[in-house]
């Protein structure tokens, strides 16, 4: 729902005229995000190397502090683009400890499940910036809010699933799950054009320079989630194979 942000909407129809200031600018934006996404990467290294030394308690302890690290510190840095730069940093670092953790589990089920979901990653990447520069796929506000009521729906729907097979005692199956992760990586592929969007806003709007961090933080945000879909689309797809 960030992408629907007041900051954006303000930005939109502010202009910078006569300004006195340092403006964000495409090479600062993607340095900050690289060290959002080298912080995530260094803490995800660190917490596997961490839970091969200490015990199974403080280990798991660690991954729920990191849980409620970020959901607390990734809401504040969504809300408030001045406090971005730290809590967008803290941020990073809790979920690069709980992407660890879940990497590792995947990776002791499936050799090579981790670098094919990096290296798709990526790539899913590449052709998004691809089809954004093109003007292939142009961000306009209709697409904002079909982006925004296709996530709203399908957090709605997921609830709504979940809490049908939980009162049924039934699991979920395979097809629901590989459907499900397809949905969600559409979904954060979607996000993607948001954000290199909401870039192009700031640094063609003239906006001052701490803007950078604030959308560096959701290009960032939106990778790792975009990394833990397609690990987890990978994972049934590695099971269905074996």
């Amino acid at each position: 729902m960030r992408s629907s942000n007041l900051v954006f909407r303000k930005l939109r129809n502010m202009e910078f005229d006569n300004v006195d200031y340092e403006v964000a600018t495409y090479k600062g934006v993607a340095k900050k995000t690289i060290f959002f996404m080298m912080a995530t990467i260094t803490a995800a290294v660190g917490g596997i190397l961490l839970g091969r030394y200490v015990s199974e308690a403080i280990y798991l302890s660690l991954i729920i502090a990191s849980a409620f690290t970020t959901f607390i510190f990734g809401l504040i840095a969504l809300i408030f683009p001045r406090a971005s730069k730290v809590c967008g940093f803290i941020y990073c670092v809790g979920e690069g400890i709980m992407v660890g953790f879940i990497s590792m589990i995947y990776a002791e089920v499936s050799q090579g499940i981790v670098p094919a979901a990096l290296l798709s990653t990526f790539m899913i990447f590449g052709i998004v910036v691809c089809l954004y520069v093109t003007n292939i796929v142009k961000v306009t506000n209709k697409f904002r809010r079909f982006v925004i009521t296709f996530g709203i729906g399908f957090v709605i729907s997921y609830l709504l699933i979940f809490l049908l097979l939980t009162l049924t005692g039934t699991a979920f199956s395979t097809p629901i799950t590989l459907f499900v992760c397809l949905l969600s990586t559409f979904l954060a592929t979607l996000y993607l054009l948001l954000d290199l969007d909401n870039i192009r806003l700031i640094v063609e709007g003239g906006a001052p320079k701490e803007y950078e961090w604030y959308t560096a933080f959701g290009l960032a945000y939106t990778l790792i989630w975009l990394y833990i879909e397609v690990l987890r689309l990978a994972g049934i797809i590695f099971a269905r194979r074996n």
